[in-house]
């Protein structure tokens, strides 16, 4: 056996991808997570592999009978539960926090990682803007939220942000930010159909030197009248496409009558109730 710490510091480095974050999040300092984290791969005899994201070598049979464990720990309400999202809604679960939910850090991971953390019990709930590339499997509960139309969003300096009339050919001026296959195929393969492409990777969403606009302030995006909402630094387009896109909650259904999860849909009914006051192209599903 394992403590709830112990293996709250291994699922935080592996979901936060970074002990000093882990750390933050535990309220302690890294080398307590350091040590946890060992006391945990110890007693589990396994190890951690570090890549781009964190992996476990060894038999996992004993760690996943644990994970169940403290999972059911959090549905109790020993600990927080833990939530994540993609960048475009981070900010509307920011402020304010959800009550009883930690969130995670929203980054571009791809739905193939954000469902394996999911699936392995790391996190507990995921909302996904990827609608084209949700699952279809008994032991997951798709729960659509609201959709809205997409946008092509540039930098409020960009040469198009006060254009009017724009044309096919003003836009394939400039290179687009590409969403990578093995991250989001569905919705790349979507976007490739619209014949939509570029030359600029977006790798890994970095709230550092460029928070929810493109690195170069040249590249065109794409967004949402949320992702819009929240930053005042991007600008639509003037050109009008059929793009739907959206939020949705993904959990396992096993937890779907959870009073947890009941509160939390109240309270993401009570934050789709506020947008659409805000944003009237929303619309709700909750």
């Amino acid at each position: 056996m394992v403590s709830l710490e112990q293996l709250e510091a291994l699922d935080l480095v592996q979901w936060l991808r970074s002990g000093a974050a882990a750390a933050r999040s535990s309220h302690c300092d890294e080398s307590s997570i350091t040590r946890r984290t060992r006391a945990s791969l110890k007693a589990l005899g396994l190890q951690l592999s570090r890549g781009s994201e964190f992996g476990l070598v060894g038999d996992t049979t004993l760690l996943e009978l644990q994970r169940l464990v403290h999972q059911q720990a959090r549905f109790l309400g020993h600990c927080p539960l833990r939530l994540d999202a993609t960048h475009f809604i981070r900010q509307q679960l920011c402020a304010p926090p959800v009550p009883g939910w930690v969130l995670g850090p929203c980054d571009h991971r791809g739905n193939g990682v954000m469902l394996g953390l999911l699936q392995g019990r790391v996190i507990d709930a995921l909302i996904t803007s990827d609608l084209k590339g949700l699952p279809s499997s008994p032991e997951l509960t798709v729960i659509s939220l609201w959709d809205w139309p997409g946008e092509l969003v540039v930098s409020s300096c960009h040469p198009l942000a006060d254009e009017r009339g724009l044309s096919r050919g003003d836009i394939d001026k400039f290179p687009m930010l590409t969403l990578p296959d093995d991250l989001y195929p569905e919705l790349a393969s979507a976007i490739h159909a619209m014949g939509f492409g570029g030359t600029s990777l977006l790798n890994r969403y970095d709230v550092g030197p460029w928070d929810r606009i493109t690195e170069d302030a040249v590249s065109i995006s794409y967004g949402s009248c949320i992702s819009l909402a929240a930053d005042n630094n991007l600008s639509p387009l003037d050109w009008k496409h059929d793009f739907i896109g959206g939020e949705a909650l993904i959990l396992l259904t096993e937890w779907l009558d959870n009073p947890a999860i009941s509160l939390l849909l109240e309270d993401l009914r009570s934050r789709q109730k506020l947008l659409q006051k805000q944003l009237p192209q929303l619309v709700g599903h909750l």
